[in-house]
């Protein structure tokens, strides 16, 4: 077989898969109840978290209630900054105690989170030196004050990618990733903008004409060389047009259009030149050349905020899970549609969150190495390795048995586990 012959066969397996996924669409609207139920459940579900968040911030007498005080020191961006205050926000909540976020002097607005966001509470957002004792303190302690990420000893029992037990059925038959939209409610709960910056946004989402079906495509380049390997615009783009080619199955003449979001301007032009028969969607941002004496401002605080909306509100999206914002987006799209976790592509690390807990996988069927000559059987289970991310994107994980040859097991026979904690609710 040639080369010419070999690419011809590859395209033609492509083809064969968008209309195996056409075919799973049309079997999947058949019944109709199931997406209604999907979307009642999804929003019935969502409603029952964001009121136990509301108790949690709004005690009934706030001189007297429990309290984790968080500081929104952490000396990264704002994606990290974010991820951090999630944390803290989970182990408020694990506790049953109220969050308080000390944001004075944050490094991208002396006045703090309130400048574009609203106050974790209205009610309760003061406490007293006088008692703060250290993470974990003890069930007496008045106020405890949370350690940064990798200082956390010990560690909260119900750390990203755990669920509550509560209402682990239903989220599990819901959602396609349940950690993740766990995750995605305490964002909810947290991206509530001040009302200046969401007619900001209103502004911004009229004047760029955003609208659907459209890929979200968010290229890192300033400070990514830093943490991880750089990627082409054609290696993004390869993805949004795989997206594209499905979707011109159900509607031949359908408008390719992206949402681009990149700290480097040549980015823009770029993709405007070499993909002309796109709608190239972007906001004009204040700080057009971020460098590190721009990055952390309020300016460029407003221009990040506004792409992570957009990005999020795509319908699918192609970015690296590297990058904290990249993440942070997926998250986000979790609580923005019933089930978004597939609607992704991303060109490095499959999603994990930094300090998660431990990750287990379990096989579905059983694999023989004939190699090796080994089996191993179904229901075997075992824990991931911490290096190990990219789940999605790999074809095989590598086992390797006690003082044994390492088998290389398809990933498609395996399944991540669910992490299920129990908690009592606020």
């Amino acid at each position: 077989m040639n080369q010419e012959d070999f690419n011809n066969l590859q395209k033609e397996g492509a083809e064969r898969v968008r209309v195996l996924q056409h075919d799973l669409w049309r079997l999947s609207q058949m019944g109709g109840k199931e997406g209604s139920w999907r979307k009642r459940e999804a929003e019935d579900l969502s409603e029952e978290v964001q009121k136990r968040l509301h108790r949690l911030q709004h005690p009934h007498n706030c001189a007297t209630a429990k309290k984790l005080i968080c500081n929104l020191d952490v000396g990264c961006g704002f994606g990290c900054q974010f991820h951090r205050l999630i944390h803290c926000f989970m182990a408020a909540y694990g506790k049953n105690r109220t969050l308080i976020v000390n944001s004075a002097g944050w490094r991208y607005s002396p006045n703090g989170w309130e400048t574009v966001f609203q106050p974790f509470s209205e009610t309760c957002t003061n406490f007293s030196m006088k008692n703060v004792t250290n993470w974990p303190g003890t069930s007496d302690s008045q106020a405890v004050r949370f350690p940064p990420f990798y200082t956390m000893i010990p560690r909260p029992e119900n750390l990203p990618l755990a669920i509550p037990k509560d209402i682990s059925k239903r989220l599990i038959r819901l959602h396609g990733h349940p950690g993740v939209w766990w995750v995605g409610q305490f964002i909810k709960y947290l991206f509530r903008f001040q009302p200046y910056m969401q007619e900001m946004i209103d502004k911004t989402e009229k004047s760029i004409q955003f609208q659907h079906p459209i890929v979200g495509v968010h290229v890192r380049r300033t400070d990514k060389y830093i943490e991880a390997s750089l990627h082409n615009v054609e290696e993004y783009m390869e993805q949004v047009e795989e997206y594209f080619a499905g979707l011109q199955i159900f509607n031949p003449n359908v408008t390719r259009r992206i949402y681009l979001s990149s700290d480097e301007p040549k980015v823009y032009e770029e993709v405007k030149k070499k993909y002309p028969h796109y709608k190239v969607l972007y906001q004009k941002k204040q700080v057009e050349v971020v460098h590190e004496n721009t990055r952390y401002t309020l300016a460029s605080l407003k221009d990040l905020i506004m792409d992570i909306y957009f990005l999020a509100r795509s319908d699918y999206i192609v970015l690296t899970f590297s990058s904290n914002t990249g993440r942070l987006v997926y998250e986000m799209m979790q609580f923005l549609h019933p089930d978004a976790s597939a609607n992704f592509y991303s060109l490095d690390d499959t999603y994990f969150s930094h300090s998660q807990r431990p990750n287990f996988c379990r096989m579905r069927f059983s694999h023989q190495d004939r190699r090796a000559n080994i089996t191993i059987e179904e229901g075997k289970m075992w824990m991931l390795p911490s290096w190990f991310h990219n789940f999605r994107n790999d074809q095989y994980l590598p086992y390797k048995r006690s003082g044994k040859t390492t088998v290389m097991i398809p990933l498609y026979k395996l399944e991540n586990l669910v992490d299920i904690v129990n908690l009592d609710s606020p």
